[in-house]
């Protein structure tokens, strides 16, 4: 019996590494992820692959190594042989079933196998304009355009950026093409391309988050040196689309120096004047003149009036920020901060992966801390979000109780942060904006601020690993702190 309880364990870690190299080796969405790791057979993983709309050539890459586990796994125990070889059956089986699936997705698609480029893109468009998210469809397409175009100009540009974040759908390398063919056509002696399209560009690039630098800053290069001036709407759009994906850089300082070096604050309406004053926040730019001018209680009864309710909650999580910043940020600050009875202290509303990711720290630190009182969890900022998680550490690295009188002594208030897929940018790995604006103020707040990227806290890891990961992220913040002392 025990032999055979070994052979079942050697399985299923064997199994368990499969998972995790098909997760690893394949970029694929946080859901069908998911589903693989939560898998308990081959077969569970074939059918996910069947029954989710993924690439061909990851179906492939898929069965592939599922394959190569199956012939391998085989060799390592004579037991298992039964077990291996109805496994590389169902595979075979599998792969003839998926591959005629492509065939015949291949032949549903053969209405477009003659389209042009731009014939392609009118396509897609119209798949956004339907809201008809159809993913092969639509991955056929994608793929076509970047292996077949040489040269998109700036509308088509335009037009498959605001389709895909439409769809809240996007490839990542159709993207890049995107960002390189828009700055080769636009520099491109005879074309003119109107703010208008580029404004449209910025925005649906901040809504799908793709951050590609190199763009940004050849965009705001010119922006800079341009001689036309820009009205307050487009540099409000421009500034809102920066702030969004957390760009900041000395050409977007440049930007707020040339338009806003005498900033009239009465000339902007009151949305306007909130959303910049807001990007000043993300930017670290936010001066106290500005704080004052959105605080004020007249201000903010003029702008709520008659305000529609799905603008009302931003407007309000902003300025929750913006006071915040005020509070804890600003040195010298005296003007006004909100009325708690004109804006109450709302937080927005977490997605149910983030939710996951908040309950498995709840139980990780339960494991992991002498008692509940050594930490806090969903602690409101009252500055418009939630803190996932806040502990304490005196100057020995001792974890101590949240409430503890020892805090009075010399202590490290360490704030933690989950950042799941949604908050991070696609192009590179860096989190979005409004994260950044979060770690700021809880670092003026006196936290050493813990940010915890989904890749590092997998909700399917074993909870040793998670404490683990934790231990070695806190020792780390110990160490610099008592270096800096």
């Amino acid at each position: 019996m025990i032999s055979n309880i070994k052979i079942v364990d050697k399985q299923h870690l064997t199994f368990d590494k499969l998972k995790i190299q098909l997760c690893n080796d394949l970029n694929i969405i946080p859901v069908i992820n998911k589903k693989i790791k939560e898998a308990q057979s081959v077969q569970e993983i074939l059918d996910i692959v069947r029954t989710s709309s993924m690439p061909q050539h990851d179906v492939i890459q898929i069965l592939k190594s599922i394959s190569i586990w199956a012939q391998n796994n085989k060799k390592s125990n004579s037991s298992t042989k039964i077990n291996n070889s109805s496994v590389q059956s169902q595979t075979e089986d599998n792969k003839k079933t998926l591959e005629n699936s492509v065939i015949n997705i291949e032949d549903n698609f053969s209405d477009y196998y003659n389209l042009s480029t731009s014939a392609m893109i009118k396509n897609i468009n119209k798949l956004a304009q339907a809201g008809d998210r159809n993913v092969k469809l639509l991955n056929y397409f994608f793929k076509n355009i970047v292996e077949y175009h040489e040269l998109l100009n700036t509308r088509a540009c335009s037009s498959l950026m605001f389709s895909m974040s439409t769809l809240n759908y996007s490839d990542q390398r159709l993207l890049k093409k995107i960002c390189q063919d828009f700055m080769k056509s636009k520099n491109v002696p005879g074309n003119k391309t109107d703010i208008g399209t580029v404004i449209s560009m910025l925005k649906s690039m901040a809504l799908i988050r793709y951050k590609n630098e190199v763009f940004l800053n050849q965009l705001c290069d010119e922006f800079i040196k341009s001689k036309l001036k820009y009205s307050n709407t487009v540099i409000e759009n421009i500034l809102q689309s920066f702030a969004t994906l957390g760009y900041h850089s000395q050409y977007v300082n440049d930007i707020i120096k040339k338009y806003f070096q005498n900033f009239e604050l009465k000339k902007f309406g009151y949305s306007t004047r909130l959303n910049i004053i807001w990007c000043f926040a993300v930017f670290n730019t936010l001066q106290n003149k500005h704080a004052e001018s959105v605080l004020d209680e007249k201000f903010v009864s003029e702008m709520f009036f008659g305000i529609e309710n799905n603008k009302k909650l931003s407007h309000q999580l902003k300025l929750l920020n913006i006071n915040g910043y005020a509070r804890y940020a600003l040195n010298n600050y005296s003007g006004p901060f909100l009325n708690d009875k004109i804006v109450s202290c709302i937080v927005s509303k977490r997605s149910k992966q983030k939710e996951a990711y908040v309950q498995a720290l709840e139980v990780t630190l339960k494991k992991m801390l002498p008692s509940t009182s050594h930490f806090k969890m969903n602690i409101n900022t009252k500055m418009g979000f939630l803190l996932d998680a806040e502990i304490c550490l005196d100057r020995k690295y001792n974890f101590i109780s949240i409430d503890s009188n020892s805090q009075n002594e010399i202590f490290i208030k360490i704030a933690i942060l989950l950042v799941d897929y949604y908050d991070m940018c696609l192009g590179d790995t860096d989190y979005q904006g409004l994260i950044k604006l979060q770690s700021h103020l809880l670092k003026c707040k006196n936290y050493e601020v813990l940010i915890i990227p989904h890749q590092h806290f997998g909700i399917e890891d074993k909870i040793e690993k998670r404490i683990n990961y934790l231990r070695h992220q806190t020792l780390q913040i110990f160490r610099e702190k008592t270096n800096n002392n």
